[in-house]
């Protein structure tokens, strides 16, 4: 019995690449239309069918995964890396990583690469999936280009994003809750009496800030407290952030909030250090809880009370994902939303 040809006998009698007979297969408009009548005049020329060409696929599975990740020097990609590639080696794939720095614009030495040419040579190489952390989806204005070569990314290959679940793009998404994290510091600041407030960190220009900002505005407004503007001090996510939130707080202030509610651990340990330099102590002078917890923050003095948001979690979810999209499981398309946790610490 005649062998059933591959993905690859296609690719080479059409002259084309595996990743272009993909396309064809998965009705990508990003082919060009002479290029696609060539490779449908091989197919039917040669009875494939569907479920043959997909068995075919299936036998040339790389085991290898992409992870496009805005900033592994963050403590948040870096554990949630370390978690996915855990789960990555444990099902039998490796992984191949790629660090964009679009989230660390601000840095000197990191240039920036642009996620798009990623995406762009992703496309048209051997990976049998791609998980994406954060980057330019996460900002509130996502160029046109970005948006292009997302949508070819995920026409190719199997797609999970973890943040930001993009209307009238359909791809799996694990969300963690940003409402929630600024709910859990901001509630538990009021049950320990306090009621002059701020909130520092995180960019404007990315959807969690705004998110959070808006959240932590209805939770005063709910319980009846003023919201002071100049008690809220937006500039970015990482230490010395904090730290700059701290001058700007005594800067533009007659007298500073009773408390803090910190985008994250970075910020929350930075703005400490700003306060230690001003002879204010936590929680004694001013208390501050974080929004999103970093590992080693326990062994910070004084200890951070912030949200777990259970990268563990997470890097189980994301994989489950992947591989229920790899077995063609609709399900696996859904939003998932991981569950929240208050860690108590001497920080508030």
């Amino acid at each position: 019995m005649k062998k059933p040809l591959t993905i690859k006998d296609i690719a080479e009698l059409a002259q084309v690449s595996i990743a272009t007979v993909s396309r064809v297969l998965n009705n990508n408009s990003w082919v060009a239309d002479k290029t696609r009548s060539r490779v449908e005049k091989v197919i039917q020329e040669h009875n494939f069918s569907p479920n043959l060409l997909a068995r075919g696929m299936i036998s040339k599975k790389t085991q290898t995964l992409a992870i496009v990740v805005s900033d592994i020097s963050n403590p948040y990609f870096v554990m949630l890396v370390a978690q996915i590639e855990h789960e990555s080696l444990r099902l039998g794939y490796k992984v191949t990583l790629y660090d964009t720095q679009s989230a660390n614009r601000t840095s000197r030495e990191a240039p920036v690469v642009p996620e798009e040419h990623i995406f762009n040579s992703i496309t048209d190489s051997q990976i049998d999936g791609v998980i994406i952390l954060g980057g330019n989806i996460d900002y509130n204005d996502i160029a046109a280009t970005y948006l292009q070569e997302l949508k070819k990314l995920i026409a190719t290959v199997p797609v999970v994003v973890v943040g930001r679940n993009l209307p009238g793009v359909e791809y799996a998404c694990v969300e963690r809750d940003q409402a929630g994290c600024v709910r859990l510091a901001t509630r538990h600041l009021f049950e320990k009496g306090y009621r002059r407030i701020g909130f520092i960190g995180g960019s404007k220009n990315v959807y969690i800030t705004r998110e959070r900002e808006a959240v932590f505005r209805a939770e005063l407004e709910a319980a009846k407290l003023p919201v002071e503007n100049s008690f809220i001090v937006l500039n970015n996510f990482y230490l010395q952030h904090g730290y700059e939130a701290i001058e700007t707080l005594i800067s533009t202030n007659t007298s500073l909030p009773d408390a803090i509610v910190a985008i994250n651990d970075h910020v929350a340990k930075g703005a400490i250090r700003a306060l230690k330099d001003h002879n204010l102590s936590v929680p004694d002078n001013i208390a501050i809880v974080s929004c999103e917890y970093f590992p080693g923050s326990e062994y910070f003095i004084p200890r951070i009370a912030t949200v777990d948001h259970q990268n563990a979690l997470i890097g189980k979810a994301v994989m489950t994902k992947l591989m229920a999209i790899l077995n063609e499981n609709a399900a696996g398309i859904a939003v998932e939303k991981i569950p929240l946790t208050l860690l108590n610490g001497e920080s508030c």
